[in-house]
């Protein structure tokens, strides 16, 4: 109750400073995911979750995805976000539904991952490794995976042979992106992830993609990741008064909107723009 009411006593010109991802979690928006919960099931049949399963989630934002996932499969999860307010958000969020003692969250670094060797049975991105470079973080994944753990990661793509005008404005929402969140952000191809796959050592790769076109409204699973429609409407009445008492908040949730039609929902764009599912295995080392 208090750190809530800690929270809510920043100003117009301080919630102005809030990083992009800071920002979301003080406002209590769950973390993007084009394809909901019906493309976290299949992560989870993908990587053979259980109940007995321990699984790190790298970028948990305000933690729908690891609460829905130790609500449902019974598994263990452990958030981190390197957002301090997601972090914050996602821990409220598992206290409020009764799930603490399964879904816990820590700020983190995915480059550096505060914990010993072989401690999980499943590390999962969602929308994340698309801010990272595959190179140096699925290293780090690997050493945290024990022998036949899975990796899955759910993450945008954009296919191969893109038309040029279609490339050029998806190119341009790329950047705006970039400016906003302030982190490298690049739509990979299908065939991309699955040679980073391959780079990081894992086996038995299988790689699923789902075109943004084929996709229902991301509206359709909101009330359920925001949790209720109580939370959601008073999220858009904030919003609402954000825009209406900032310039520069009216700037920013502009260029989100719009970046986000571009990639998501553009008739255009869409075919060529999608999320693959991909996982991998750990096997022991050889030799």
């Amino acid at each position: 109750m208090g750190e809530d009411k800690m929270l809510d006593k920043l100003s117009i010109e301080e919630v102005e400073k809030l990083g992009y991802y800071d920002f979301m979690g003080y406002i209590g928006i769950p973390f993007f995911n084009v394809g909901g919960f019906a493309s976290i099931d299949r992560l989870a049949e993908l990587c053979q979750i259980t109940g007995e399963t321990r699984v790190l989630e790298i970028g948990c934002g305000t933690g729908a995805n690891a609460c829905y996932l130790a609500e449902k499969y019974g598994c263990t999860v452990v958030g981190i976000d390197m957002a301090e307010r997601m972090v914050q958000q996602a821990t409220k969020r598992a206290a409020e539904i009764g799930l603490a003692d399964r879904a816990t969250f820590k700020v983190g670094d995915a480059y550096h991952l505060d914990f010993p060797d072989a401690t999980f049975d499943a590390v999962i991105t969602v929308f994340v490794s698309q801010f990272l470079d595959s190179t140096k973080a699925f290293q780090e994944f690997v050493r945290v995976l024990r022998d036949g753990g899975c990796l899955g990661v759910n993450e945008m793509y954009r296919a191969e042979n893109v038309p040029s005008e279609i490339r050029l404005k998806v190119d341009d929402n790329e950047r705006v992106f970039r400016e906003l969140t302030q982190l490298p952000f690049t739509l990979r191809s299908p065939g991309t992830w699955h040679q980073a796959f391959e780079s990081a050592g894992f086996d038995a790769i299988k790689l699923e993609e789902y075109p943004n076109s084929q996709q229902q409204p991301y509206s359709g699973s909101m009330v359920e990741e925001f949790g209720g429609w109580r939370k959601l409407m008073g999220t858009l009445w904030r919003l609402f008064v954000y825009a209406l008492r900032s310039g520069e908040m009216r700037r920013r949730f502009t260029a989100i909107s719009g970046t986000k039609k571009v990639l998501i929902n553009d008739k255009e764009t869409s075919k060529y723009i999608g999320y693959v599912l991909c996982v991998g295995i750990k096997t022991r080392k050889r030799g």
